[in-house]
């Protein structure tokens, strides 16, 4: 039984950094800013000149290295703020700074458009660290796949999906006991949208284990979920997974005949978009399909197979790396079983390949090593250096042995070894059921444990940063007309009171009248502007001779 299912209901595990075994490792960008938005809007914002913008951004970690948000015209940059010495702005989750509309040299920006660069740094750990907390926001009772989305082009940068094929105990109270696709920004917190899919995506998932199962990321920003309740079926969504969105793609007339498909992957997009599946089933191998102009697999196309295994083997998942190299691994259930369980295949090519699928890999790891048993999930990282692979266990060791593990993308070499006999967060169990990982864009690595029931996030070790540019950008337009709001006549003095941007300047106005209304206007003579404060201001003339029409001129 589960730990999760022996446990009482509602028990949340508290959050101890773990680190992990650690061989070597290059350093990668583990901290990165996501969902920016400026004054709240992911969309265009506009502006009047002088006019104060607020930057808000989610850190997936802490920036203990500080954070630049740099506000650009093109190519160039008009302003740095700095933040640093782990100060408001770098703290793990959302943070905002605001941009007062100024220049490097504290003068108001010109008319135009401008973006937002926001690079975070951090000094990183000695070791492969946890950077999530077990807990509700990463609590899923019976977790079989997760994504995370690579699109730096998206305002959905960094949004994870994760699966939940089974009803838990509290779906009235925790969402991840909720069947369907659970969806957290980068620090783990809710979606804009609400955490579950369910109610909203337009599709009925019969959880058992199965329904939904593996999913992922497209380079052009679509979700594609496994559905394996029928064999395998693939359905396409926006990462806001609207009903609206919804798309069937890979259909049952689309299975090879006994096929149980499991995956997807994902190469390519629009009408060059691939869809990758592993026949866990049969002996099929490894298969891929083409899409129609709408996006969906052309009826009764059964696929072609790319890579055969044979007889007394499946393979359990797929994945690419950019380059177009083929990973995958079987689920071995036999204590000390001598077959290989992690696979590399060259990258297919139906010209040189003569359409013959491919059995002979580059590399094959894991032959009768029981800590490579029950592979059930495999993701390579955006760079196609390093490969993880998810165990969960093999027989009566199950799920003793489960694990996750680094590879080497080059030759399959182990790299780190994550949890494999580790205890997590001070509790005194060792075992580990690990259904599926994925990366992000920066090099971070996350999985499913099912036994403890949360899906982890992993940082590599090493001083990094990364930078991520808005998508939306700031239009900076002329500001509003100033406007009287008050005046009055003391003395024989006038005081006219109005207001202006926050740009303006006593030397930028001037107070103008006419005898009607419809002028012509000419400057007041001896008229005084003083400035009250910014964006309010102040004008005094002598008030004489006959009534007067009287306009603010910038």
């Amino acid at each position: 039984m589960k730990l999760k299912q022996s446990l009482k209901q509602g028990l949340v595990i508290g959050g101890l950094i773990l680190a992990a075994t650690l061989v070597t490792y290059s350093a990668h960008a583990n901290v990165y800013a996501t969902n920016i938005k400026l004054n709240g809007s992911a969309t265009n914002v506009l502006a009047a000149a002088g006019d104060s913008v607020t930057i808000s951004y989610i850190l997936n970690e802490p920036a203990s290295l500080g954070v630049t948000i740099q506000v650009l015209s093109g190519t160039m940059v008009v302003r740095s703020l700095n933040v640093t010495n782990n100060g408001a702005g770098t703290q793990v989750g959302t943070n905002s700074v605001v941009w007062d509309g100024k220049d490097a040299n504290s003068n108001y920006v010109a008319l135009g458009a401008y973006s937002v660069r926001i690079t975070a740094a951090s000094s990183g750990y000695t070791s492969w660290t946890q950077t999530t907390v077990d807990g509700d926001a990463t609590y899923v009772w019976s977790g079989r796949g997760i994504a995370v989305d690579q699109n730096t082009n998206s305002i959905y940068f960094g949004r994870i999906f994760v699966a939940n094929s089974d009803l838990g105990p509290s779906p009235d109270l925790r969402a991840g006991d909720v069947v369907g696709v659970l969806r957290m920004n980068a620090d783990a917190s809710p979606a804009d949208e609400g955490v579950s899919s369910t109610g909203q995506d337009g599709h009925a998932w019969t959880g058992n284990f199965v329904s939904p199962w593996k999913l992922t990321v497209s380079a052009d920003d679509y979700v594609y979920v496994d559905d394996l309740v029928n064999a395998g079926e693939v359905y396409r969504w926006d990462p806001t997974f609207s009903s609206n969105a919804l798309l069937y793609v890979l259909q049952t007339n689309n299975q090879p005949s006994g096929a149980q498909l499991s995956g997807p992957a994902v190469a390519g997009s629009g009408t060059n978009t691939e869809i990758w599946m592993a026949d866990s089933f049969s002996t099929d191998g490894i298969l891929k399909w083409g899409v129609t102009s709408n996006g969906t697999c052309a009826a009764n196309d059964k696929g072609a197979t790319v890579v055969g295994l044979g007889t007394n083997h499946s393979f359990s998942a797929v994945a690419l790396d950019k380059y177009g190299n083929i990973y995958t691994c079987q689920s071995i259930s036999a204590a000390g079983d001598s077959s290989p369980r992690v696979f590399r295949y060259p990258a297919y090519d139906p010209s040189t390949n003569a359409n013959v699928a491919e059995t002979n890999p580059v590399w094959a790891v894991g032959a009768g090593d029981d800590t490579y048993g029950g592979a059930n999930g495999i993701s390579v990282d955006p760079t196609g250096t390093y490969v993880a692979v998810c165990f969960e266990g093999i027989g009566s060791l199950l799920p003793d042995n489960g694990n996750i593990k680094i590879l080497y993308a080059t030759n399959g070499a182990a790299l780190a070894n994550l949890d494999l006999g580790i205890s997590m967060d001070n509790q005194p169990y060792t075992e580990h059921q690990n259904t599926d990982c994925a990366w992000d864009a920066v090099g971070n690595v996350y999985y499913i444990d099912d036994w403890y029931g949360y899906w982890r996030a992993f940082s590599p070790p090493g001083t990094n940063q990364a930078t991520t540019v808005a998508v939306m950008q700031v239009l900076v337009q002329p500001p509003a007309p100033p406007v009287i709001t008050g005046f009055s006549v003391t003395n024989g003095t006038v005081t006219l009171f109005f207001t202006g941007s926050a740009s303006d300047t006593v030397t930028s106005l001037s107070v103008v009248s006419a005898a009607v209304v419809t002028g012509g206007y000419s400057p007041v003579a001896a008229s005084n502007i003083t400035q009250v404060s910014p964006g309010h201001f102040s004008a005094t003339f002598p008030a004489n001779g006959p009534a007067r029409f009287y306009r603010i001129q910038r």
